[in-house]
Parts: structure tokens; C-alpha cells; sequence
């Protein structure tokens, strides 16, 4: 990157997109092949937010929905695994689900998650 040069979603996945491989299967067929599961997938969800305020906050949405369906807290889970491109927005979501006043206005709660 030449100096002062600028990083954007557009040019910057060769320098932060890593590979990985998971493979996925019911306990059932893990017990038949010898295979020691190494995680547990509880419960998934889906969310979308309002851009204008919103943007790239859907993880601390889908954090909010998951654990009160499941009702679990954030001391429950051991790793949290949040895809984005960008430090600053994970930084933003941990922000947000550590936050009262995010909590109470845009998520209908009394106090914070995180």
C-alpha cells in the first residue's frame, strides 16, 4: 500500500480476507465416522437494518435476537465469530452491545448486552 494511500471495501480483500474450511454434519453421522465434534451450532438468525442509521450494526441486532431466543447472555458463549471486512465495524457492534443507551433506543431493552 503506498503511503497515505487509502483502504476501501473495493481494495482491500487480498489484505484482510483470510481461507478457511468447516466441515458441517448431524451428531448422528460425526459419532458414525469416529469424528469428536468441536462446536455446537445452537441457533442461527437473520437480520437487516434501515441504512440510513443502521448500517453495518446488524451484528449487534443478530446478537440481541439469538441470545434472547435461546435465553442465553453474552457469558454463555465462549467465541463470537463476526464476519466483517473492517476492524472498525466489529469495534462499532462490541460498542453497540456494550452500550445502555443503544440498548434502550434502538433495541427495546433496559440495559446493554455486552
Amino acid at each position: 500500500i503506498k503511503p497515505h494511500g487509502t483502504i476501501t471495501a473495493a481494495n482491500a480483500s487480498f489484505l484482510t480476507d483470510g481461507a478457511s474450511a468447516c466441515l458441517l454434519s448431524t451428531a448422528e453421522k460425526a459419532k458414525q465416522m469416529g469424528w469428536k465434534p468441536k462446536v455446537l451450532i445452537r441457533d442461527y438468525v437473520y437480520v437487516s437494518q434501515d441504512p440510513k442509521d443502521q448500517l453495518l450494526l446488524g451484528p449487534a441486532y443478530a446478537t440481541r435476537k439469538i441470545l434472547e431466543r435461546n435465553k442465553m447472555s453474552m457469558k454463555d458463549i465462549d467465541v463470537f465469530e463476526i464476519h466483517e471486512a473492517f476492524a472498525g465495524q466489529v469495534l462499532a457492534n462490541l460498542k453497540a452491545l456494550d452500550s445502555d443507551y443503544f440498548a434502550q433506543k434502538h433495541m427495546g431493552r433496559q440495559s446493554k448486552l455486552g
